[in-house]
C-alpha cells in the first residue's frame, strides 16, 4: 500500500515520510507517518490533526516505551524534521491529552484488542519540569501532548501544549497486530527501519 500526500483539510502535503517499527516477539508492529505543519487556517489544531491520524491511519502516535519514543526521535532527528522549516512551533502532535482530570495523560487505544500486545503506559516521556499546564496563552491551559524540539529546551520529549493556540505537525500510527504486515495490505519490505538498534 502506498501513502498518498492529500490528508484532508490541515495537513495537504505535509507528509515528510513514514517508517516501520518491528515489535518484539513480533507482538506489537508499527507504522509511524510523520507531518509537517498543519494549516493555520484550520484551527482546533489538536482535533483537526487526531482526526486526520484517526480518519487515515490508526491515530495520533502513542509514546508507550523507551523503544518507541526513540524511533520518533531517531526518524525526526535524521530526516531533518527537527527544524522550524518543518515545524515553525516546535512540536509534533501526539495521542494524548489531559482534558478529563488536569495532570493526567491518557494516552488514546490503550486498550488490548483482537489479541493485540500493547506497550505499557507507564513509560515516562515527559520532559523535566513540564506538565505545569501553563495559562498565558490559553485559560483552559494545555491538555494537549506534543514531542517538543525546541533549541536549548527540548530534544524531543514529551510537552504538555494549548491544544489550539500554535499549529503543529503530527505523528500518526498504524497498528499491526502480530506484525502481520502482508495481512494488512502493507509492504514491509518497501519500509524503512524508523531506527536500527545497536
Amino acid at each position: 500500500m502506498a501513502f498518498a500526500n492529500d490528508y484532508g483539510p490541515g495537513y495537504v502535503g505535509q507528509l515528510q515520510g513514514c517508517c516501520r517499527l518491528d515489535g518484539v516477539d513480533d507482538c506489537d508492529c508499527r507504522i509511524y507517518c510523520f507531518f509537517c505543519d498543519q494549516d493555520a487556517a484550520f484551527r482546533g489544531y489538536y482535533d483537526v490533526a487526531r482526526d486526520m491520524c484517526l480518519n487515515y491511519f490508526d491515530g495520533l502516535a502513542v509514546v508507550g516505551s523507551a523503544r518507541e519514543h526513540n524511533a520518533m526521535k531517531y526518524y525526526i532527528k535524521n530526516n531533518g524534521l527537527d527544524n522550524t522549516d518543518c515545524v515553525s512551533k516546535y512540536g509534533f502532535w501526539l495521542g494524548a491529552t489531559d482534558t478529563k482530570v488536569e495532570g493526567h495523560f491518557v494516552w488514546q487505544g490503550t486498550t488490548v484488542k483482537d489479541g493485540y500486545c500493547w506497550d505499557s503506559t507507564e513509560y515516562n516521556c515527559w520532559e523535566p519540569d513540564e506538565l505545569d499546564n501553563n495559562t498565558n496563552l490559553s485559560e483552559d491551559g494545555q491538555d494537549c501532548a506534543q514531542l517538543w524540539f525546541r533549541p536549548n529546551r527540548s530534544d524531543g520529549n514529551c510537552d504538555d501544549e494549548y491544544c489550539d493556540v500554535r499549529p503543529k505537525g503530527a505523528i500518526c500510527e498504524i497498528r499491526i497486530p502480530h506484525c502481520d504486515y502482508a495481512d494488512y495490505g502493507y509492504d514491509d519490505t518497501a519500509l524503512d527501519f524508523c531506527y536500527t538498534a545497536a
